[in-house]
């Protein structure tokens, strides 16, 4: 039996990353008034206050320049969010491929069910929040309610052209808190699009080993989808993204994936 991510090296508890206070306050007025401000920079200062221990794997799987798609799990627990992950792939990135532009992140239009102690937060905040933030940064806002097909038809109409000139980066769940789910209906088919198109979409794994973060590139996507129709093909092509992505993480965070990342494990020998 092989050694699988996730067998635990450290055991200490995970770091806490935050933004220092004064580029907060910063950030809101920004925010407030829909300045621009370099995502770049902002992920570089980020892993500068933040010299938290971090584990890099396979990033030699990310081409030298665009185009390219980054395809993570949403992580989150106590002090590391998913937008932390997504400014932490940035940065290292930046280290790693100096030359290569910054990446356009899609982030979700709005959340649902969140709660500020025992007050619900209106998604309509989020969503009034989320158009500020993609003011501020170079971001795609993915309209999430199930009505919205031909508004997220154009987004990803939008993401196919700047992958032109930008890599994209994608978490396909649009929620949860790092076990793996679902993730939105219509992801499978969008990325077997952009496979056959020739585009490389590389995944991410992100998990904590103790006090270390580790964010592990993994080899291109060569999706298959199988299915008589487009739904069976979308469902059949987010199966084989999201088993990519749970193979380089522990076996806690497989999630509803569990049993078809133990098929491709076993398939390829890994267990």
């Amino acid at each position: 039996m092989t050694m699988k991510p996730g067998d635990p090296l450290h055991s200490a508890a995970p770091s806490r990353y935050e933004f220092p206070r004064l580029e907060l306050a910063w950030f809101g007025v920004h925010l407030l008034f829909g300045r621009r401000r370099s995502l770049l920079r902002d992920c570089q200062m980020f892993l500068r206050t933040n010299p938290c221990p971090r584990r890099v794997e396979g990033i030699d799987h990310v081409p030298e320049a665009p185009p390219f798609v980054l395809v993570a799990n949403h992580y989150a627990r106590f002090g590391l969010r998913p937008y932390h992950c997504a400014m932490i792939v940035t940065g290292l990135l930046a280290q790693a491929r100096p030359a290569l532009p910054h990446i356009r992140w899609v982030m979700a239009s709005e959340w649902f069910g969140r709660r500020l102690g025992p007050v619900p937060i209106p998604p309509a905040l989020y969503r009034w929040t989320f158009r500020r933030v993609a003011r501020v940064y170079p971001v795609a806002i993915m309209p999430r309610r199930a009505g919205e097909v031909v508004a997220r038809a154009a987004v990803l109409r939008d993401i196919v052209r700047v992958l032109q000139r930008e890599a994209v980066g994608v978490m396909p769940e649009a929620g949860g808190s790092g076990t793996l789910r679902q993730p939105l209906e219509g992801s499978g088919l969008f990325v077997h699009s952009l496979v056959r198109r020739g585009v490389p979409v590389i995944p991410i794994g992100l998990w904590d080993d103790g006090d270390t973060l580790v964010v592990s590139f993994g080899p291109p996507l060569a999706l298959a989808p199988a299915g008589e129709d487009r739904l069976e093909q979308d469902r059949s092509a987010s199966e084989q993204m999201m088993v990519a992505i749970g193979r380089l993480l522990p076996e806690r965070q497989w999630g509803v994936y569990r049993e078809a990342i133990r098929r491709s494990l076993a398939g390829s020998g890994g267990i």
